[in-house]
């Protein structure tokens, strides 16, 4: 099973992968699955099993530069980053936090793919008998500067607490059955900081992973990433190494250096999205540097640097039975 490539191993591969790519600090775009409305409802399938599903101290929404949309209407790019001083990253301060008064929260991160069901009716009521990997299309450009429309799965990264969303699958996990074998319905309830979300799982449902696999190629996020992945194995475990591979990846982006200073050292002041106005009256911009982490960090071998994954997980469980 791949690892979580974390603590200082983590950041060196990270910032190879980095320079490989160029200064373009978007150098592509992950999907992220959520729940936006209230009463909005998703089937999903998670595609990671819950010992390779972190918990992070993450700063969400901070906004990194302007862009533009096929319209030609101007709009702010947010990114997220992992705190510095994580267990993950174990450095002395972090920019965000200190100088910009940003507070990290605590995030759970996994992969997951939308479903679409398949039906019966049973005494009048229409009742899921399957599963199949729910796809998207959209245009991108060629190399000979043409359009073609691609159609790939609509998998990506569902990023939620640890308590009112990720509580309940760490216990169900632990309880009922392997999250990764189980299609499950969410529905959001609310839209405040008291929303809630609901889950039906639906055991013994089987799930077809074909359009994941013969449309993987249109995830644009992955490409050049699956080349060691045989596609042909036992659906269920190819699934999920595709998804260890995105999780990492985006776990690596996430910690990396590099990306961290190029984005946040230009920024001179974060906006509350609620609108308190500014969180603290940030100090001048530092030009970029070389990140200082902990000497105790520096002395660790990699597997030291966080907690055993499976510990993470019965945290967060515990975390949701005590909330």
């Amino acid at each position: 099973m791949p690892d979580f490539r974390r603590g200082m191993a983590a950041m060196q591969e990270a910032q190879e992968s980095q320079k490989a790519q160029g200064s373009n600090p978007f150098p592509s775009f992950v999907r992220q699955i959520q729940w936006q409305e209230d009463r909005e409802e998703k089937f999903i399938a998670f595609l990671n099993r819950a010992d390779d599903i972190p918990t992070v101290e993450l700063h969400s929404f901070i906004p990194v530069g302007e862009g533009t949309s096929k319209a030609g209407k101007k709009y702010t790019k947010y990114e997220q980053f992992i705190d510095r001083t994580d267990a993950a990253i174990g450095e002395d301060s972090d920019d965000l936090s200190s100088r910009l008064g940003h507070k990290a929260q605590l995030r759970t991160i996994a992969v997951a793919v939308e479903l679409e069901p398949t039906y019966s009716t049973v005494n009048g009521r229409k009742r899921p008998t399957g599963f199949a990997v729910k796809t998207e299309t959209y245009n991108r450009k060629t190399e000979d500067g043409g359009v073609e429309e691609v159609e790939a799965p609509a998998m990506g990264i569902i990023v939620q607490s640890p308590t009112n969303f990720f509580g309940w699958v760490g216990s169900f996990n632990e309880s009922t059955a392997p999250i990764e074998e189980v299609p499950l319905q969410v529905v959001r309830q609310g839209k405040d900081a008291n929303t809630q979300y609901n889950f039906v799982p639906f055991l013994d449902q089987p799930i077809d992973y074909s359009g994941l696999f013969e449309n993987i190629d249109g995830v644009a996020y992955l490409r050049g990433e699956l080349d060691a992945v045989d596609l042909t194995g036992e659906p269920l475990d190819v699934a999920i190494e595709i998804g260890n591979v995105m999780l990492n990846k985006r776990l690596n982006e996430l910690a990396n250096s590099e990306r961290y200073e190029r984005l946040v050292t230009p920024i001179q002041h974060i906006e509350d999205r609620f609108g308190g106005g500014d969180k603290k009256p940030a100090r001048p911009a530092a030009a970029a540097r070389p990140s200082q982490r902990t000497a105790k960090a520096d002395a660790q071998a990699p597997a030291d640097t966080a907690a055993p994954r499976s510990k993470k997980f019965d945290e967060l469980r515990k975390m949701h039975e005590a909330a």
